[in-house]
């Protein structure tokens, strides 16, 4: 049943869906398996919400063999889960910070030099602003990377700040391909190919073992 639900909602891979759901593959796997009924709590939480289903289904499930579970829905308990709004600086590429003093180096020169400053402010402008958007990748794929169900579904409170940007990407860096993988994360990239999803998903499930805040050793196999 949970095996079924799993894939319903786009897994089809168990080590990608336990990442997601913050648990153990083994617990996962025991889970799916039918081996074990003597889970915590919070395993049966963090699946149920990896699952899109309501609090409550796992136990009727365990207790009713008749019981049918609701339809999945991916991500569907984000709704009710606070938002995570990192302030915490992030890192971004000496390169990218490198090109952007160059850039502007440049435009100074080009005011110094030009008689009519309108048009020269125009193009600058523009090339600012693709400058800008470099800069601030990091801090936007950090922020869908910590509120997203990967593949799937992004959080509700943070898509309009998430979608601000895009457009803002799009008008000054139409390009600029480095937020595919952000894309992806919200559930807005569908297009993707294997290959390219799984190095997507070691990339996310990277960032959850370097943020506050995920399982501990024990926390894993309960």
């Amino acid at each position: 049943m949970v095996r079924e639900a799993r894939m319903s909602v786009g897994f089809t891979n168990r080590e990608d869906f336990a990442e997601a759901c913050n648990i153990s593959v083994r617990v996962l796997a025991d889970f799916e398996a039918g081996k074990r009924t003597n889970f915590s709590e919070r395993v049966l939480s963090r699946l149920e919400a990896g699952l899109g289903w309501p609090p409550g289904t796992v136990d009727q499930a365990v207790f009713d063999e008749n019981f049918v579970p609701p339809k999945s829905v991916a991500g569907g308990n984000l709704l009710f889960r606070p938002p995570a709004f990192d302030r915490q600086p992030v890192q971004v590429e000496v390169v990218t910070v490198e090109k952007t003093i160059s850039l502007l180096t440049e435009i100074s020169r080009e005011r110094a030099a030009s008689k009519s400053k309108v048009a020269t402010d125009a193009e600058a402008v523009t090339r600012l602003g693709a400058a800008a958007i470099a800069l601030c990748w990091p801090y936007v794929i950090r922020l869908v990377e910590d509120n997203c169900l990967p593949g799937n579904e992004l959080h509700p409170s943070v898509r309009p700040v998430y979608e601000a940007f895009l457009a803002v990407q799009t008008e000054f860096a139409p390009d600029d391909n480095s937020g595919r993988y952000a894309r992806w994360l919200a559930g807005d990239e569908s297009d993707v190919p294997d290959p390219v999803r799984r190095r997507y998903m070691e990339r996310w499930s990277e960032s959850r073992r370097v943020r506050p805040g995920r399982r501990s050793a024990s926390e894993a196999d309960d």
